[in-house]
């Protein structure tokens, strides 16, 4: 069960770097501004589905390791309505990308796929 809290960490921290990354490319560069600021929507978004998931995926293997007999989910339908809420918030206020907004909502779940290898390859898992 540690092993998906250490890559759940990781990939908190590459999608903080990026939207810091995204942050400074707003402040520099006015023009740009409704695309960082979509992609930005889109990573907080998909960051809370990625950390729910975690969650989810731990107290479920918690309750195969003490053999708990009760039916579990893995929260599908909580994440795909945070996911809609993020898309109408932005199609509602429109200085957001809708297009980097859907985009930013899968990148954190791309991520985990080079985290884990980063992380198995470092043993850290």
């Amino acid at each position: 069960m540690d092993d998906i809290a250490s890559i759940v960490k990781g990939v908190t921290r590459l999608s903080l770097v990026i939207m810091a990354g995204l942050l400074l490319g707003w402040a520099l560069h006015p023009e740009t501004r409704i695309y960082t600021l979509g992609m930005v929507l889109g990573l907080v978004g998909g960051l809370v589905s990625v950390r729910h998931l975690g969650s989810k995926t731990r107290k479920v293997a918690r309750a195969v390791a003490t053999q708990e007999s009760r039916a579990f989910s893995l929260g599908f339908i909580s994440r795909i309505s945070f996911a809609i809420l993020v898309v109408m918030f932005s199609v509602k206020i429109e200085h957001f990308s809708l297009e980097l907004t859907i985009a930013g909502l899968f990148l954190p779940q791309l991520l985990t796929i080079p985290v884990g290898i980063y992380l198995s390859v470092k043993k850290e898992i």
